[in-house]
């Protein structure tokens, strides 16, 4: 498969779907086979971090077979959006900087559509009530916001509105993966550092990471903003790296690895190439 992939989701019919950065939806059917033809090719920006980011299946897609996709459309204001066969939401635009578009979007046990939007390298987007930059969002299906959603944020003035309301967390450099796990509630946020730390941390609703005021638990601590529950520095050891871009939990239907891994949080690292395997009892990783 010639391209750079960026995300993919298995579809619950079995069918492996890998974005590639470029703008081609390929599929992997579930034989392992490789199809000829991309499921879907977008036109994209994919300058720099953008491009076709994102994949995520309607939980309806049984009967429905919506494909949610997130990628950066291009243009003299590009910015990112969320579509299936219509335009779902269209994001604020972006500036001339290519890098932290997020681009992670998975369906919650709620049935919610969250989405995981970078700051646009401009770290006060991160801590602005006035744009969708730097959060985690909270969406319906088709779009529209759910009612629920926080209002508020700890260490921000004022309150979200319109457009905004999607916004469900804050504090957030770039969120390029986060992961439910099957079964539970529980969300892991993996944010990209900047200097000095890699980031997983308990998506809660409400919650401010900190960003750009922290990097890894704030020092001096801060009650507004929620710390890190794991983060590993920079460097090429067999525990450091340079930018977290992958986590999955492993709660599989039919276990295929050993016992001691089920509930366990896995993460890769881009430049050390590894992946760790994180505890969620006790937030510790080998």
């Amino acid at each position: 498969m010639s391209g750079a992939p960026t995300a993919m989701a298995f579809a619950p019919d079995g069918r492996l779907f890998v974005c590639l950065q470029e703008g081609r939806l390929r599929v992997i059917d579930k034989n392992g086979v490789l199809l000829a033809n991309p499921f879907v090719t977008l036109s994209v920006d994919s300058n720099g971090e953008r491009g076709l980011l994102g994949v995520a299946f309607d939980p309806n897609f049984a009967s429905n077979h919506y494909v949610y996709l997130y990628h950066t459309v291009p243009g003299s204001l590009a910015h990112n959006r969320i579509s299936s066969e219509v335009v779902v939401v269209d994001l604020d635009n972006l500036s001339s900087a290519t890098n932290h578009n997020g681009g992670a979007i998975h369906f919650g046990p709620d049935g919610k559509l969250y989405v995981g939007v970078g700051e646009n390298a401009n770290g006060a987007n991160a801590q602005s009530l006035s744009n969708r930059l730097g959060k985690i969002l909270r969406i319906n299906s088709d779009g529209t916001i759910p009612s629920d959603n926080p209002a508020s944020f700890p260490g921000i003035t004022g309150s979200t509105s319109g457009a905004n309301r999607a916004i469900w967390a804050v504090g957030l450099r770039n969120p390029f993966t986060f992961a439910f796990q099957p079964g539970t509630t529980r969300l892991f946020i993996n944010d990209v550092g900047q200097s000095t730390w890699e980031e997983i941390n308990n998506g809660v609703a409400g919650s401010n990471y900190g960003w750009p005021a922290a990097e890894g638990p704030a020092s001096p601590p801060n009650p507004n903003f929620r710390d890190p529950i794991f983060y590993y520095g920079h460097g090429s050891s067999s525990t450091t790296g340079c930018a977290i871009v992958g986590g999955a939990f492993y709660n599989p239907p039919v276990r295929q690895f050993p016992s001691s891994f089920v509930g366990k949080y896995f993460f890769a690292d881009l430049c050390s190439g590894w992946i760790r395997v994180l505890n969620p009892s006790n937030n510790t990783a080998k």
